[in-house]
């Protein structure tokens, strides 16, 4: 039963998708038959009451095993100069955060400046960083 499954089973990856050659891959499917075979084994030696649980158990440690093996691996990127945060982006969002408070002027005019100064530093250290790259 096994082998007709197996025999029967079409690969979503071509040979040349995976650089295996013909001998590679009739190989690697005659080890995972036997593999599947002695794990058929244990599990059926199991009670029946438990076969389920095992068969599941299987199933998940088998996808976590080869989840792992095809993710890509994460690099750690450089922080930027700026820190990640975009002034001009937080001055606009200030800024608009100031209208509403503008019902108390004492708020919202300190948060209107705040936003003017901030939007000032932004466009200086746009220009600046600019004349950097360039220069």
């Amino acid at each position: 039963m096994t082998t007709l499954r197996a025999a029967s089973y079409k690969s979503p990856d071509s040979r040349e998708d995976r650089g295996t050659s013909g001998s590679g891959k009739r190989e690697a499917d005659e080890r995972v038959e036997e593999l599947s075979r002695r794990l058929a084994d244990v599990i059926n030696e199991a009670g029946a009451d438990s076969r389920q649980d095992l068969r599941q158990y299987a199933l998940d440690l088998l996808k976590e095993e080869t989840e792992v093996l095809d993710a890509t691996p994460v690099t750690a990127t450089r922080p930027t100069a700026g820190g990640g945060s975009n002034a001009i982006s937080m001055a606009l969002m200030l800024g608009l955060a100031s209208l509403p408070l503008m019902l108390f002027p004492g708020v919202g005019l300190v948060v209107l400046g705040l936003a003017v100064l901030i939007g000032l530093w932004g466009i200086a250290s746009t220009f600046l960083r600019g004349a950097r790259k360039s220069g």
